[in-house]
């Protein structure tokens, strides 16, 4: 049997399939060079997943940096402080810094401010009230406001697997206190070093926030912030890519559904505020129920030569199908993401689609579970790609434990957090970073292990 579904992964995350994309001979060549240490963390067995995963980068104008999550992989935790690392020969060593260079960290504008978002953590809500369902009659009003203190009946809800209830509020229903529409973002003003904090004003239609309840009661508002990178737009605007909440409102019509929408924001303010500019339902495939998917969450995008703009999105979501490995989508826009052709399949798995360009103009893609895989972009439009190169394979990897196990979970088979994440190095080549929870040590023990590693465009 473990023969069968071993064989099952492997066909499934090697077999791809590009939008309108024919087998030819590709113009171009993807390779990469020897791995890099970042940070060597804890040994598997003692937690597999949560610490020391999670690697997101930043390229300076003298160095590269990259933080490092090190708490355990919940909403409570999103803005805990990271471990942070900087490495000054393009990506060969590094060494330890003060979470404070976070804040450097932010998208240089054209006017010389520097501007970071950070992450944040979801908001206790555990002492709010919360009004009870058989409250809910025909005259309910879904319209009005909640006191300060209370949470109103919910506009919808879902269930992950574990006993976690999900409650989703349309923002606007909430106490004002937990309504406000906002990012919080730091800006360092051109010619100086200090940053100040702001809070961003975000035009949301139909915020959705949702509440997470566990078994044992405790309620946790999640947090807002981007999730996507922040690029700056060939019309000089902010762009960054955003995703609701476990279930939301389409704005389109009010209606709930448990799927997450992807979401495109922009300002034209340099940061002081950020409007959406586009809206994603998840219907890729019609509706089924149990639904074989999250929807589309984590997602990047691209500004391609010829003017238009690829937006690759995920729809793995293992609280709400038991499935860590689920299709990588495709959309495209040619009027500068006003409107979207219809999402299709890009490949058959796909973590964390990340997308950089190049200085010689070429556009990078990586993304990953079960495997880690990069790909380049053989036209200007982004409608056909190279093969991928597989930096990490998608077969069993459990054997490379420090104890294997004879029946693994699937994240012990995997022996990675799948969350890679790529920025440009030099006019043809990028650093890749990934974990690989059985990299070894000086002394031959598996770790958790943060690494980075050159790829290039031939």
């Amino acid at each position: 049997m473990r023969y069968i579904f071993r064989s099952f992964l492997f066909l499934i995350a090697c077999t791809s399939y590009a939008a309108a994309q024919e087998k030819t001979e590709s113009p171009l060549k993807l390779t990469m060079g020897e791995p890099h240490v970042i940070v060597r963390g804890i040994r598997p067995e003692e937690q597999l997943w949560g610490p020391y995963q999670f690697p997101r980068p930043y390229r300076l104008k003298d160095r590269y940096v990259v933080s490092v999550h090190v708490k355990n992989d919940d909403i409570s935790n999103y803005g805990s402080t990271a471990l942070w690392f900087e490495s000054r020969d393009k990506g060969k060593t590094w060494q330890e810094v003060d979470a404070s260079v976070a804040q450097e960290c932010g998208l240089l504008l054209a006017n010389g401010d520097r501007v970071y978002m950070p992450p944040e953590s979801g908001v206790d809500v555990s002492e709010y009230k919360q009004i009870p369902w058989n409250k809910y009659t025909p005259a309910y009003d879904f319209s009005k406001q909640a006191k300060e203190g209370t949470l109103p009946i919910p506009d919808g809800m879902t269930f992950w697997m574990g006993g976690t209830t999900i409650n989703a509020y349309n923002a606007d229903r909430l106490p004002p206190s937990l309504s406000k529409k906002e990012w919080t973002l730091y800006r360092i003003p051109a010619g100086q070093t200090q940053p100040v904090l702001e809070q961003a004003g975000v035009d949301w239609p139909y915020l959705t926030r949702v509440v997470h309840v566990s078994r044992s009661g405790k309620k946790v508002l999640k947090s807002i912030f981007p999730r996507g990178n922040p690029k700056l737009g060939p019309d000089g605007a902010i762009w960054v890519s955003v995703f609701s909440g476990e279930g939301h409102l389409n704005p389109e019509n009010g209606q709930y559904s448990p799927y997450y929408s992807a979401e495109l924001f922009r300002s034209e303010d340099n940061g002081k505020t950020f409007q959406r500019r586009s809206h994603l339902e998840y219907e890729a495939n019609g509706h089924e129920f149990p639904y074989k998917s999250g929807g589309f969450s984590d997602s990047d995008f691209e500004f391609m030569p010829d003017g238009s703009i690829v937006w690759f999105l995920r729809s793995t979501w293992y609280s709400s199908t038991g499935k860590e490995w689920d299709p990588m989508y495709m959309t495209r826009s040619t009027d500068m993401g006003r409107t979207w052709s219809k999402p299709i399949k890009f490949d058959r798995v796909g973590i964390l689609p990340r997308l950089c360009r190049l200085e010689n103009g070429m556009t990078l893609l990586c993304y990953a579970r079960p495997g880690t895989f990069v790909r380049a972009a053989l036209n200007d439009s982004g409608t056909k790609w190279t093969e991928p190169l597989v930096v990490m394979t998608p077969g069993d990897r459990s054997g490379l434990a420090n104890k294997p196990v004879a029946e693994p979970t699937f994240h012990d088979w995997d022996g990675s957090c799948n969350n890679p994440e790529i920025v440009p190095l030099d006019d043809n080549s990028a650093l890749l970073f990934y974990s690989d929870f059985y990299y070894p040590d000086e002394n031959g023990v598996k770790r958790k292990t943060i690494l980075c590693r050159k790829i290039t465009v031939e």
